[in-house]
């Protein structure tokens, strides 16, 4: 599955390439037409030549001199300086790049019909101050958006359950993943979100799991967040993918954190069930190792599906929720909670709405939805994933009430 994403991640830098000369040529031609003079023209080529291309062409030879030298760590690239002269610029660019191509495209046909009634000189201008209008646009609406989101925070209440219409109190499950801390996710924030977990009032807290983002210098801070989590019977986790990016050698990732969680009392679970008792009732939990790097086989889900026979209340958590999953827990189990998709992160405008690039993945993008009576409920997540900011996606903490 890892080579999967990395064939996918080249099919996508394939095509940014692509798409950023189209536009970068466009550009240029629109501030010719518009009578701008060959420096400015030269200037703006130039500059969105860095914007879309200088971060991948650092990053592929960064990449490219660890593997050869035998580095123990993958180059991060977190630095304030690095942050805000590639990272940002370069992921911003691409939101902007990729939710003008459609309108672009639209202004090429409407040059084209405009031409043969109009002419071309007249044609030409019109063309030139609607590329400007669309990429102006973009410009300034892309990060307006992100800042303004930036401290977001939802948490969002279920009540599932024979007696979920009532009004009396049940078993409190708070559930988190993706908390992914890191230079972006600091201190602060995970406090923030201990914080509002902890005035729920949790029986249990359960974890999707990417404690970390990448490099091993935040496993510390991050299990200290994890233990700082309050509820009458703890926490439990599944292990994510980036549990396994601290180092090039993956095992000693996944070690090294699920150690840094255990000195804080948080128990990682792979494969297996816990029971939970809350008046007098049975509570099943199947933790799931599923993720990018690990997938867990049919007979071992199978297997913990047969072990939750005889639960009042069925869960399934998982890092990452897919269609193997789906076609075997659909009907079988209450609950399944989820994280991975984080909401999408980077959930571009496609014409006039926002659309969710991770739906290409999984229809389990973010919040509740069915699976016959199985209830599915994926997390928007509280970091971030490759980049350091969400577009249209907030992130999320959710709450849920088992009542009988």
């Amino acid at each position: 599955m890892a080579g999967v994403w990395f064939v996918m991640l080249a099919v996508a830098l394939a095509l940014i390439v692509v798409a950023g000369l189209y536009l970068r040529r466009r550009l240029g031609e629109a501030l010719a037409t518009l009578g701008r003079g060959p420096r400015a023209v030269r200037v703006a080529r130039a500059l969105t030549a860095w914007l879309l291309f200088g971060y991948p062409l650092v990053m592929v030879v960064a990449v490219a001199v660890t593997l050869a030298t035998g580095a123990a760590t993958m180059p991060r690239f977190d630095g304030p300086l690095a942050t805000w002269l590639l990272v940002y610029p370069f992921f911003v660019a691409v939101l902007i790049l990729g939710q003008a191509l459609p309108w672009l495209g639209a202004i090429e046909l409407g040059h084209y019909l405009w031409r043969r009634r109009r002419g071309p000189a007249r044609a030409g201008r019109a063309r030139a101050w609607a590329v400007i209008a669309v990429i102006a646009a973009f410009a300034i609406y892309t990060p307006a958006r992100i800042v303004l989101e930036r401290d977001a925070l939802r948490v969002r209440h279920y009540r599932l359950g024979p007696g979920a219409a009532s009004a009396g109190a049940g078993f409190r499950i708070v559930f988190l993943a993706d908390l992914q801390q890191d230079r972006q996710t600091d201190r602060a924030r995970a406090a923030q979100v201990v914080g509002l977990a902890n005035a729920a009032g949790a029986d249990l807290v359960l974890a999707g799991g990417d404690w970390i983002n990448t490099g091993p210098d935040y496993i510390a801070a991050a299990a200290a967040s994890a233990g700082a989590l309050r509820s009458r019977l703890g926490t439990f986790s599944v292990v994510g993918d980036h549990e396994h990016f601290a180092y090039v050698d993956r095992a000693r990732s996944v070690r090294e954190v699920e150690a840094a969680l255990a000195e804080h009392g948080v128990s990682m679970v792979r494969d297996q069930v816990r029971w939970f008792t809350h008046q007098g009732r049975r509570i099943g939990v199947l933790f799931l190792e599923h993720n990018y790097l690990t997938r867990t086989d049919g007979a071992t889900i199978d297997a913990g599906l047969a072990a939750l026979a005889g639960a009042d209340f069925a869960i399934v958590v998982t890092h990452q929720f897919d269609a193997a999953i789906a076609a075997r827990v659909r009907g079988r189990v209450d609950l399944v909670l989820a994280g991975h998709t984080h909401g999408g992160q980077l959930n571009p405008v496609l014409g006039l709405v926002h659309v969710s690039p991770a739906r290409i993945e999984t229809p389990y993008v973010d919040g509740r939805s069915q699976l016959g009576a199985t209830t599915v409920i994926v997390t928007a997540g509280i970091g971030y994933s490759l980049v350091p900011f969400r577009y249209a996606s907030p992130p999320s903490l959710e709450v849920i009430d088992l009542v009988w």
